[in-house]
């Protein structure tokens, strides 16, 4: 008396792996500047927020894309540098010297380096004091004042003589 069950379906999508082929299409192209979504449309065929969702369960999909991002940046970091000083055959490029000053040298501590510091410091206390003030003031003016409270008594006594 055996009875088989029946077999559940698979509800959903199936679900989307990459190809290790996709996977080197995409660190090429994420080293020429594409972003995540170009990524998707061109090579995935899927969603930004699947791609997201894979490269949470595979590492290794975060791992090809960064690669690629990496790649580009030291080949135009390269390339800066050795316009900067001539590498290149030619004279080198005040120009380049300056931005690379401005932008690389932040890590030693370059005093050429191009850096903006933001400080901000919030007392809560002093914001909420200042907020109690203006609702106080707010109320106060509201109110009638002494003299418009004279001034309707008068008016009262004038109107019932």
């Amino acid at each position: 008396m055996d009875k088989k069950l029946p077999k559940k379906s698979n509800r959903g999508r199936k679900k989307i792996l990459f190809t290790d082929e996709q996977l080197l299409e995409a660190k090429r192209l994420a080293g020429l500047g594409f972003s995540e979504e170009s990524l998707c449309k061109a090579v995935f065929g899927c969603s930004v927020t699947t791609l997201q969702r894979r490269k949470k369960e595979f590492a290794n999909i975060e791992q090809y894309i960064r690669q690629g991002k990496m790649k580009s940046i030291e080949e135009v970091s390269a390339a800066l540098f050795d316009s900067a000083t001539g590498r290149n055959g030619r004279d080198p490029s005040v120009s380049a010297q300056i931005f690379f000053l401005k932008n690389k040298g932040k890590e030693a501590g370059n005093p050429w380096a191009d850096v903006q510091q933001v400080e901000n410091s919030i007392n809560l206390s002093d914001i909420i004091t200042s907020a109690n003030s203006r609702i106080i003031e707010h109320q106060a003016d509201a109110l009638p004042s002494a003299r418009e409270d004279i001034d309707i008594k008068q008016l009262n006594k004038a109107s019932k003589s």
